[in-house]
C-alpha cells in the first residue's frame, strides 16, 4: 500500500509564515501581531483599529479625543500591555479532609478521629442495656426464672450494647448493637 510522502510544514503552515523561535522573540524588533500574507502593515501614524473602523489618528489632543474609536484604541492599548506582562498566580488554599471509610465499631477500643475535638483518639468504652438484654430477661422470665434469675443478663457486658465514646470530650462516636 502506498503512502503519501511527509508533509513539509517548517517554512509554512497553511500558508501563514513559521512562528519565530524562541530566541527570535526575545529579540523583538518584529511588529505584533505579525501581518498576514496579502495585508500590509499598519501605517506609521495610525492605530490599530477592527475591521470596519476608520484608523484613529494619533496627533494633537483635540482631534485624538473628537475621533470615535479613541476609546477602543485605549482599551486595546491598555489589553496588550497586560498581556505582555507576567501574571502572578493567587495563592491557592488548600483544605484537608478526613474521610473515614466506613468505621466497624466492635466490643473492643477503636482507634477514630472525634470531629467535636479533632483529634484522632481511642474510644473509651461503655455498656448499656439493649434489646438482646431485654429479650433474654423475658426469656428467662418465661422458662420459670422468677426469683431474680431473669435479671442476670443485666450482669453480663456480653449481653449488652457498647458504646463508643471520645475520652477527651466524651461525645459519642459509635455505637456497637448486639441484635
Amino acid at each position: 500500500m502506498a503512502s503519501a510522502p511527509p508533509a513539509d510544514f517548517s517554512t509554512t503552515l497553511m500558508g501563514y509564515p513559521a512562528p519565530p523561535s524562541y530566541e527570535e522573540s526575545l529579540n523583538s524588533n518584529l511588529p505584533y501581531p505579525p501581518a498576514a500574507p496579502g495585508y500590509a502593515a499598519t501605517p506609521a501614524g495610525y492605530a490599530v483599529t477592527p475591521a470596519g473602523y476608520a484608523p484613529a489618528p494619533t496627533g494633537d489632543k483635540a482631534s485624538v479625543a473628537s475621533h470615535p474609536t479613541q476609546g477602543y484604541n485605549q482599551m486595546y492599548q491598555a489589553t496588550s500591555v497586560q498581556q505582555t506582562q507576567p501574571v502572578a498566580n493567587p495563592a491557592i488554599s488548600v483544605q484537608t479532609v478526613y474521610v473515614q471509610p466506613g468505621q466497624i465499631f466492635g466490643s473492643v477500643p477503636v482507634q477514630v478521629f472525634c470531629h467535636a475535638c479533632t483529634q484522632n483518639v481511642i474510644t473509651r468504652i461503655e455498656y448499656s442495656s439493649g434489646t438482646l438484654t431485654w429479650l433474654s430477661c423475658a426469656g428467662l422470665a418465661i422458662f420459670g426464672c422468677i426469683y431474680g434469675c431473669c435479671l442476670i443478663p443485666f450482669c453480663l457486658e456480653s449481653l449488652k450494647d457498647v458504646v463508643h465514646r471520645c475520652p477527651n470530650c466524651s461525645t459519642a462516636l459509635g455505637v456497637h448493637r448486639r441484635l
